[in-house]
């Protein structure tokens, strides 16, 4: 979800408006960042500036623009996918200045001055950001590599980079993810070459999972469709818009005749089919792990089909990952990962020894790691003064840090957090994913009363369980009984409502825990006769 504020006493500059998508299924579609503090002071947004176009970096634009009325500059591949999520949210045509920003050029946002410069990400047209402040020039690299030779012939521009170098840096801000990892990431062209190894050797069809995002790859795939006398069958809508968007913008050159439908595809002999499938990390829901379940609508994977996932597992999907994997072995497929094969994936994240080689490059007078956990932010800190940065921070979401373009001092915090958004786009309260979480644990018991003109029990009480486990239909009647004497108890006390309501709700608890152990939460329900 990244989001930074420049501000100066000329206004403030937005740098990237990302989403981020939920850990676990409470019915959150997406996860935004908590934009109190920028729509307090909309008046002096003076712009927002995109990187690239991922959904870590674009997807919230949205939820801000609601709000806010500001220019929106970004690489023509980025705004490609910005109309279109603006345009899910009820936006117009021409509702949101979007204005191309192409590297080596300058761009006036209020005050500051913008350059973006070409980095080499898993995506095209990914930029680095020089931004000429009143305190001095900032380096924001956004998400980058080092890859001398990637599929879009755009290396990043060390050169550009080295030239602004020599002006001097006041401070970097730079991409922490990959900080663990020693050795410089592979080149995407290996990637290249083994993809084209299996889909070789494939006998039948190749299914492959990939993030839809990485253009580069698909690149890569359409010239393996070629070379192998392949059709290329696209499955998942996350997929099909990548390849829209960037064969709009002539990013995306596939030869004429490669790609086909689904209709065909169910026709064509097995080892002449290339499908790509969105869903790398197990979503239940996508083309991937539909497929590897076999029930898809479109295709199955039979018996000596290759399966490749051309990824890697975002800690904390390792299971739905190892599921899907199961089942299409369960389907007599052959199945390549990064385990088995590990050149089929490599990150468009700069590791340690191409982050230390950004710092040498730079020279900053000031370092502020970003894009990354605590972890992470952290060990890029120790880096930076291994290579000789002298003043050094590392702030978490919400702090705000004063530069005057010699130091950094953190000045305290600003409003921040995270804003869970549940399908259809309503917002979705602290309280109720708490609720939510509550009753996938214990389930839940409901309670009905009809009470008649004393307070007397007109029927007897209806109790019914869901999700609990141990219930059936001699506790649910003994439940009931208990809470007969519960009402009648509270009538001849002459309890209010409310205590009637809270005594019957522990008792039903009480009842359960005793029968089966569970402890789920108790609604109840009271319908009183009307006057």
């Amino acid at each position: 979800m990244n989001c930074l504020a420049v501000e100066d006493e000329q206004g403030i500059l937005v740098v990237d408006c990302g989403i981020r998508f939920p850990y676990d299924d409470l019915g959150v579609d997406v996860v935004r960042p908590d934009f109190t503090w920028l729509i307090e002071r909309k008046d002096r947004i003076r712009g927002v500036f995109i990187t690239h176009g991922h959904e870590d970096h674009i997807g919230a634009l949205p939820y801000l623009l609601q709000h806010v009325e500001c220019p929106v500059w970004g690489p023509p591949h980025a705004l490609g996918l910005v109309r279109r999520r603006l345009a899910e949210h009820g936006f117009g045509d021409d509702e949101v200045d979007l204005r191309i920003s192409n590297p080596r050029q300058t761009y006036a946002v209020g005050g500051y001055t913008v350059e973006p410069i070409r980095v080499t990400h898993s995506i095209v047209e990914a930029t680095a950001l020089a931004i000429r402040t009143t305190a001095g020039a900032i380096v924001h690299t956004g998400d980058f590599k080092f890859d001398d030779d990637p599929p879009d012939g755009e290396p990043t521009d060390e050169a550009r980079l080295a030239e602004i170098a020599g002006e001097g840096v006041s401070l970097l801000l730079s991409d922490s993810t990959n900080v663990d990892i020693e050795k410089p990431s592979g080149s995407e062209r290996s990637v290249g070459d083994a993809l084209e190894r299996l889909v070789r050797n494939a006998p039948h069809r190749v299914f492959v999972a990939l993030f839809s995002s990485n253009i580069q790859r698909l690149m890569l795939i359409g010239d393996i469709a070629e070379r192998t006398g392949r059709k290329i069958c696209v499955l998942g809508r996350s997929l099909k818009t990548q390849i829209e968007v960037s064969t709009q913008i002539g990013r995306l050159k596939w030869p004429p005749g490669v790609r086909i439908g689904s209709e065909d595809a169910r026709t064509m002999p097995r080892s002449a089919l290339l499908v790509l499938a969105g869903g790398p990390q197990g979503e239940s829901a996508s083309a991937m792990a539909r497929l590897a379940a076999g029930n898809h609508p479109d295709l199955a994977i039979e018996p000596e089909d290759s399966v490749v996932l051309s990824s890697r597992t975002i800690p904390g999907n390792e299971r739905p990952v190892f599921e899907m994997v199961a089942n299409a072995m369960r389907r007599h497929a052959r199945v390549h990962t990064r385990v088995t094969d590990p050149d089929v994936h490599t990150s468009g994240h700069a590791t340690r020894a191409e982050q230390a080689k950004m710092l040498d490059l730079i020279r900053p007078r000031c370092f502020l790691p970003v894009h990354g956990t605590l972890h992470h932010l952290t060990r890029h800190a120790e880096l930076a003064r291994e290579r000789g940065v002298a003043e050094v921070k590392v702030i978490e979401n919400g702090t705000s840090v004063l530069f005057d373009g010699r130091s950094l001092e953190v000045e305290g915090s600003v409003p921040a957090g995270r804003v869970a958004v549940g399908f259809g786009g309503v917002e979705v309260s602290p309280s109720i994913l708490h609720e939510r979480a509550e009753l996938a644990r214990s389930g839940i018991a409901t309670v009905a009363l009809i009470l008649g003109s004393n307070r007397e029990l007109a029927r007897p009480p209806s109790v019914s369980t869901h999700g609990v486990a141990g219930v059936d239909d001699e506790v649910l009647r003994s439940t009931s009984l208990e809470v007969s004497r519960v009402v009648e108890t509270a009538r001849k006390r002459r309890s209010s409502l409310h205590e009637l309501e809270e005594e019957v709700r522990r008792a039903v608890r009480r009842r359960l825990l005793e029968s089966s152990g569970a402890r789920p939460m108790v609604a109840v329900h009271v319908i009183e006769p009307r006057d």
